[in-house]
């Protein structure tokens, strides 16, 4: 289902703290889904959550991976927040066996501690089973002023694309475009019913993996209806 078969759903997040803007009373969840559609930001299928990070509140678009999400559900898999866990798995392939004793005594260690369904055991072989469970294709903050909305999107520059919604004209709009623009954050105003792209955002590369990237998807997983 698209973005805008979850509004309703949605809304139950925004009487959550934080939304103390103008955007609040205009329903954030509904201005950012109004702006997603028209303006191409995201991919139809992604679905929208208020979620917490670093500190900061922002709506997020994301596209479960359904295969993992079912297996999760089928083994009982809790998230998997634990950096040292999150390590080991990285240093496993996926799904191809891997001697036990190959593992330095560290990583041994932390396979005994493994969370339920993360990789299966037997026979002398460890052999992992858990992939990133979402993938984040905006971050969306709001905020009092662009300044600080930016300085909040600024968190979220190694795991995703982010975006500012500001509600009402923008003061010093020269400044906010030019800092929107070298930092590739999108600026998105809202007046009235009309949502403006002032800057689009810039495209996320993910330059490498890493187990900060890996914990990030788990913690907004967690969050997520």
């Amino acid at each position: 289902m698209g973005v805008q078969a979850h509004r309703q759903r949605e809304r139950q997040f925004e009487s959550r703290a934080g939304w103390s803007m103008a955007v609040v009373a205009r329903e954030p969840m509904d201005v950012v889904a109004g702006a997603v559609a028209p303006c191409d930001l995201v991919p139809r299928e992604a679905k929208l959550a208020l979620i917490e990070a670093f500190g900061a509140e922002a709506v997020v678009a994301y596209r479960y991976d359904v295969r993992e999400r079912e297996r999760r559900a089928v083994d009982g898999t809790p998230p998997l927040t634990r950096p040292d866990v999150l390590n080991l798995l990285m240093a496993l392939p996926l799904d191809e066996p891997v001697p036990a004793s190959s593992l330095s005594e560290r990583e041994r260690r932390v396979l005994r501690a493994l969370p339920k369904g993360a990789a299966v055991r037997g026979n002398g072989v460890v052999t992992r089973r858990a992939v990133q469970p979402v993938h984040i294709d905006m971050a969306f903050v709001p905020g009092r002023s662009w300044e600080s909305a930016m300085e909040k999107a600024e968190r979220f520059t190694p795991f995703c694309s982010r975006t500012v919604v500001v509600d009402g004209v923008l003061r010093r709009k020269d400044d906010a475009v030019m800092r929107a623009d070298f930092y590739g954050i999108g600026l998105l105003t809202v007046q009235g019913e009309t949502v403006e792209v002032v800057v689009p955002p810039r495209p996320f590369v993910r330059r490498r993996h890493t187990v900060s990237g890996w914990k990030f998807l788990e913690d907004v997983h967690r969050q997520l209806p």
